[in-house]
């Protein structure tokens, strides 16, 4: 009885409740911990977090361990469990459209922590999958979360191979090289093209490239240059997320892509995500 009451509690009152006290400075790892699975027993969830011997935290599902990058963001993804995560994460994207197999290429543009990699590890092999991050906090926790892939990169994609100003702002995960409304800090990072890193790595086809750019997608894209036609699927996340004004790139990207041969296959409304497929 409790269980099914405490379910009809709404995610954003749950944020309401907790994150003000996740947010004191009178608050601790080890509060917000405490809460969490507290909260999680109550609305029946397996999920569990935890602290590990550096202080840093992680959920913990079935045996599967998911390193956090920031304790709000952490909380908020996780909190309906990992496999919840993975699946929304997947779907969002519109990947069940894509038969996968063992030796696919897949490229993640945006890995963050690595949820794209908690769901596309069952279908190909790790080292398979290659991951760019260029925010420093979410890289190092992607290593730790993408075991077993050798091919996690501390950089930005573009249109331009250059050092550029990157804005941090991992509590919302809303990182950008286009200045947002609100950020932590600025940074310089390294940028690449893809087409330039594709050629030196010598990868001829890809089964998918997923692109998280925070308003950056169209710029990621044009970095492709005339191998965009290596790419089979694309799959990008199009939303309000382009600088102080939070412009979407859905339009500019879907343009792009109708133009280099690709045809829409599907779209996830909510997130202004689609999934193209090269024609």
């Amino acid at each position: 009885m409790l269980t099914r009451l405490m379910n009809k509690i709404t995610p954003s009152l749950i944020d309401r409740i907790l994150n003000p006290i996740h947010k004191s400075s009178l608050s601790s790892n080890y509060l917000s911990v405490a809460l969490e699975n507290m909260l999680a027993i109550l609305r029946g969830r397996e999920v569990r977090f935890g602290i590990d011997d550096r202080g840093g935290l992680f959920a913990i599902e079935n045996w599967r361990k998911q390193q956090i990058s920031n304790r709000l963001r952490g909380f908020w993804l996780y909190r309906d469990g990992i496999q919840q995560r993975e699946d929304a994460i997947f779907k969002s994207y519109c990947l069940e459209n894509i038969s996968f197999k063992t030796d696919d290429i897949v490229v993640d543009c945006g890995a963050n922590s690595g949820d794209l990699f908690l769901k596309i590890s069952k279908y190909i092999h790790l080292n398979n999958y290659y991951a760019f991050e260029p925010n420093p906090e979410d890289y190092d926790v992607l290593k730790k979360n993408a075991v077993g892939s050798k091919n996690i990169f501390h950089l930005a994609l573009g249109n331009t191979n250059s050092e550029l100003k990157f804005y941090t702002a991992t509590s919302t995960g809303d990182s950008s090289l286009v200045e947002p409304d609100r950020y932590d800090s600025q940074i310089a990072v390294r940028v690449v093209r893809l087409d330039s890193f594709i050629v030196a790595k010598k990868i001829y086809f890809i089964k998918l490239l997923k692109i998280e750019a925070e308003g950056f997608e169209p710029e990621v894209l044009e970095g492709l240059g005339s191998m965009i036609q290596c790419c089979q699927y694309i799959a990008l996340d199009g939303g309000y997320e382009r600088g102080i004004a939070r412009e979407q790139t859905f339009t500019r990207c879907t343009n792009y892509l109708l133009s280099n041969k690709f045809e829409l296959i599907d779209i996830c409304f909510p997130w202004c995500r689609a999934l193209y497929k090269r024609s």
